[in-house]
């Protein structure tokens, strides 16, 4: 949960949906003329709006002005500008959107520029921003205007992020159906992306694992069907996302060649406990995580413990060092390959893994029991796999009764 609340924060102000450039503050000698409007602490200079030109011109100068280099004395100043700078953004774009000769995409591109610009004054402090943003969303909704309203929907849905945390499991499988109901109307974008793996990323932290997984299968299928390359690419990721989110009670495949160049495969250790670690030597908490494995290594190895690690550094030498470093008993899986190394490990492609470290325990009948195995989690599903499910003599039984496994 340590990551949720900046998500939350985040989704609270839209700036999961907005995020661009901010403007910047630069010396007027690293300003290049052609990049946009030059200012300095005497004057600000901004294109006035031709209401007589085309749309497409029009966008073209407000989406000009996120170029703007502002040369001031003070922070202040240069806060000053850039709020000028938004707000003008903001007129510009609704221009646009108030011109009937606009085609519907161009309308839409300063609909993304205006709340783009509310994005940046909110996350500045603005207490109207926000509001202005969903006020817009509303009217946008009700717009003729097929992509406008289906624009404005969007925002509105993830506008209520933040109560997914206090919905019941029913209630945000309804969400995630609403939301991929919704980006199922058109192709989608690599900005209705972010929203989405923002919002599974969110029910993932929350533990409704089914809710999560569902939204990353259909995303998986709205990302290869895309326009844009790139977000075609991610598709493999959501699915394997949706393939990690299944593992709890089922089998896991995780195999390679160890850093010693020996061969592994988890099915040969069927009957054993086995704790699977994705970490790198770039991960410190990962690196935090190892003394507290160490520990659990060492006191229940003999009884069946084992732990494979899945390294995702890009040098082998690097894993390695970590390894002889710490003194870590067990093996990791390190590619060969360099194009399979990294963050492109088979194995963590499989299972969409895009943050470390991800602790995957394994029981003896070689089922997921949890996914994030790690601290006293990982301590309490030790003790209860080898202490509490230990086979006891009749006298045990009767004088000292074990609760349930959770």
């Amino acid at each position: 949960m340590a990551r949720l609340l900046p998500l939350l924060l985040s989704a609270a102000f839209l700036l999961p949906l907005f995020a661009g450039t901010s403007l910047k503050a630069q010396p007027a000698a690293e300003a290049d003329a052609d990049a946009g409007v030059i200012v300095d602490s005497s004057m600000l200079k901004l294109p006035e709006f031709d209401p007589q030109a085309p749309p497409e011109e029009t966008l073209k100068t407000v989406e000009g002005l996120w170029q703007t280099r502002i040369d001031v004395e003070t922070p202040t100043e240069a806060n000053l500008l850039k709020v000028r700078v938004l707000e003008h953004i903001i007129k510009g774009a609704e221009a646009i959107v108030g011109n009937d000769k606009a085609e519907e995409e161009v309308a839409l591109k300063a609909v993304q520029n205006k709340m783009e610009a509310l994005g940046v004054l909110a996350q500045a402090g603005d207490p109207a921003a926000t509001q202005k943003a969903i006020a817009m969303a509303r009217d946008l909704a009700e717009d003729k205007r097929p992509l406008l309203a289906r624009e404005g929907k969007l925002i509105l849905l993830s506008s209520r992020l933040a109560e997914l945390q206090t919905m019941d499991a029913k209630g945000r499988l309804a969400f995630v159906d609403d939301l991929m109901g919704l980006l199922k109307t058109a192709k989608i974008s690599g900005r209705e992306v972010q929203i989405a793996s923002i919002t599974a990323d969110i029910l993932e932290q929350l533990g409704d694992l089914e809710a999560a997984r569902s939204l990353y299968t259909q995303l998986a299928e709205e990302a290869a069907k895309a326009d844009s390359p790139e977000t075609r690419a991610r598709a493999e990721e959501f699915g394997g996302a949706a393939r990690r989110l299944s593992l709890p009670g089922s089998e896991i495949k995780i195999s390679g060649e160890t850093l010693a160049g020996e061969k592994f495969d988890i099915k040969n250790h069927r009957g054993k406990v086995v704790l699977v670690q994705f970490w790198a030597s770039w991960c410190g908490y990962c690196l935090q995580e190892m003394p507290n494995i160490k520990q659990m290594y060492n006191t229940y190895h003999e009884d069946g413990f084992e732990v494979i690690g899945v390294n995702l550094d890009e040098s082998a030498e690097r894993a390695s060092a970590i390894v002889s470093d710490m003194k870590l008993p067990w093996p990791s899986l390190f590619s060969s390959d360099p194009t399979e190394q990294g963050m492109e490990n088979p194995n963590a492609t499989f299972y969409g893994i895009a943050s470390i470290p991800q602790c995957i325990l394994v029981d003896r009948e070689g089922k997921v029991v949890t996914l994030n195995a790690r601290g006293e989690e990982l301590t309490r599903q030790l003790e209860r796999l080898f202490l509490e499910n230990a086979p006891k003599t009749p006298e045990t039984t009767e004088t000292t009764p074990s609760d349930p496994a959770p």
